[in-house]
């Protein structure tokens, strides 16, 4: 595991050392919990996405009707599935009664999986991909559960349309950026849960803006031919102070793993 000193942003490569998914949550919370000083708050991002300017959303409605066609869709409770029912029905027998003729709806999804694609109608697969895109996918905070909406709305700080923070181009569909606040380490860990464990935040003082962060930390997954896995991205405008105060937390949380590169 190599600490960056030499790039900017800084580099935490991680590999996967620390683990992958839930296996990394307690130490990760650790870390973020490392750079936040007493008087500051920990701003997590949730970005709200525009779903009819998402530059992928014909590869997305393709790539559904294959999920869904194949049998491997997540759909515990089989909402998607009765939503390509209404579909299937309005196709075949537009004047039948979804209500009356669940039987129908059933061995119409069954045929359906039965049938090759490529022999099926383009305009009956855009609709079914389109129908199990829009259950399936999350582009806002409106489309998750309760529990998380709840849960970020709750702790709302500040939200963003026009501030980018982070050093490549803002994509053309974010539509706005919801910043909550998890100081304590069970909230970082929730918030892991009920959002994403490859997360952004930031470490402000007590009622800053985001842009005025003293650390902003980004955490995703990188394939190349020299570094392959996880890293944490480490933007500050206090490198000194990073060096003096939270490097060595880190340090002593990472132990011997820690490389840290000059």
């Amino acid at each position: 595991m190599k600490l960056l000193l030499n790039t900017s942003p800084y580099r935490l490569e991680q590999g996967y050392e620390l683990g992958f998914g839930p296996s990394v949550f307690d130490t990760m919370a650790e870390v973020i919990l490392a750079f936040r000083e007493p008087c500051q708050d920990i701003l997590f991002s949730y970005t709200n996405w525009d779903r009819e300017l998402d530059p992928y959303r014909e590869h997305l409605i393709k790539d559904s009707v294959h999920i869904f066609h194949a049998d491997v869709i997540y759909d515990p409770n089989q909402e998607i599935s009765q939503k390509v029912k209404k579909v299937l029905l309005h196709h075949y027998a537009p004047e039948s009664d979804p209500i009356a003729d669940q039987v129908l709806m059933d061995q119409m999804l069954t045929r359906f999986r039965e049938s090759p694609l490529d022999e099926l109608d383009e305009e009956l697969l855009r609709k079914i991909g389109t129908a199990v895109h829009e259950m399936h996918s999350f582009y806002t905070l409106k489309d998750r559960d309760e529990a998380t909406q709840t849960f970020i709305n709750n702790r709302l700080v500040e939200t963003t349309t026009s501030t980018w923070l982070y050093p490549f181009e803002r994509p053309a569909h974010l539509e706005s950026q919801l910043w909550y606040r998890a100081n304590t380490k069970e909230e970082i860990l929730q918030s892991f849960e009920l959002t994403h464990w490859m997360f952004a935040c930031v470490i402000v003082n007590r009622n800053a803006q985001v842009e005025d962060y003293c650390y902003l930390l980004d955490y995703t997954e990188e394939h190349g031919d020299e570094h392959d896995g996880m890293v944490l991205y480490i933007s500050t405008k206090w490198p000194e102070f990073f060096k003096d105060a939270v490097l060595p937390k880190l340090q002593v949380l990472l132990g011997d793993k820690l490389e840290i590169v000059k």
